[in-house]
């Protein structure tokens, strides 16, 4: 295809992410300009104990109510994602477990660049939680048996995309 940046400005830079103004020069030479959020990207991790998986109820701003999902979080400048995963499985839940990597994917392509590290979590052992933030503090931990898991992603329970695809990864992966 023939598409190339020209040029690129910098709106805003946050704590986290980037927000971009990119110069996009199409085929025919026309130039066009899109929005575009860089991330460090990050990782999502699905425990696994017996049948059973384990997830995170807990508040997300930028939907003003809490979801269900799969402890996760960003990779820190140069972090390994197997390390920022073990680092998240103690946060969230006070665990660790041998990580056994599940893909990654894109979170939304059309405008950010942020990929997400999927692991399955085995051999599970119990540790203390060591939560960062109001919303780790504040967050439920959440055992069910993977199929009612995959049942609430069938049903809409459960909306959050990485834990949707952690989850059904997770079981193509045991077929």
């Amino acid at each position: 295809m023939n598409f190339r940046i020209v040029g690129s400005e910098t709106r805003a830079t946050g704590a986290i992410i980037e927000f971009l103004d990119i110069a996009l020069q199409g085929p025919d030479g026309a130039v066009h300009s899109r929005d575009v959020i860089r991330h460090p990207g990050g990782v999502g991790v699905v425990p696994i104990v017996g049948e059973d998986v384990v997830l995170v109820r807990q508040y997300r701003v930028a939907l003003d109510r809490p979801i269900l999902e799969i402890p996760a979080g960003r990779l820190e400048p140069g972090e390994a994602p197997a390390i920022a995963g073990e680092r998240e499985l103690v946060e969230e839940l006070g665990m660790t477990g041998r990580l056994v990597p599940l893909g990654a994917l894109h979170v939304s392509p059309g405008y950010t660049d942020e990929i997400i590290h999927l692991f399955a979590a085995v051999d599970i052992v119990e540790s203390d939680r060591e939560p960062h933030g109001a919303e780790e503090l504040e967050a439920e931990v959440i055992r069910l048996p993977l199929t009612e898991a995959l049942q609430m992603v069938g049903d809409g329970r459960i909306t959050d995309a990485k834990t949707q695809i952690a989850l059904m990864r997770l079981e193509r992966s045991r077929e």
